[in-house]
């Protein structure tokens, strides 16, 4: 049985946090769209066959539940840069992370290339 040969990856070198942090029109929509919302174990197959990792953690930072994308496809022009959302329960954080990567980045994250600073908000 012929083998196949892995191709070598490219490691993706870390470049930071995107500042995406949304207006209070948009937190409103959230609270509208959200409970629509069924995400489901093959929304996040998607996104990594579109070359992301996805983590959900305990944030200490904030005092609750940070869920974050990886770029980690070195095609895309943003790969190297982590997109996080947290909120009180891993539910409303995984919500918000979809909400900003598809409806507030619109799946383009060229635009928002800075540095996360901590808000008072209750999610962000």
């Amino acid at each position: 049985m012929a083998t196949k040969k892995k191709e070598k990856r490219t490691k993706v070198e870390f470049k930071g946090y995107l500042r995406v942090n949304m207006t209070e029109e948009q937190d409103a929509t959230f609270d509208n769209w959200f409970p629509l919302q069924t995400i489901q174990i093959s929304d996040f197959g998607i996104l990594a066959n579109n070359g992301f990792k996805f983590s959900l953690a305990w944030d200490d930072f904030h005092n609750g539940v940070v869920a974050a994308l990886y770029a980690n496809d070195p095609k895309l022009a943003w790969s190297g840069w982590i997109l996080t959302a947290w909120a009180d329960s891993a539910e409303e954080a995984v919500g918000l992370l979809f909400y900003k990567h598809y409806i507030v980045c619109e799946e383009d994250w060229e635009r928002f290339y800075d540095v996360v600073e901590k808000t008072h908000r209750k999610r962000g």
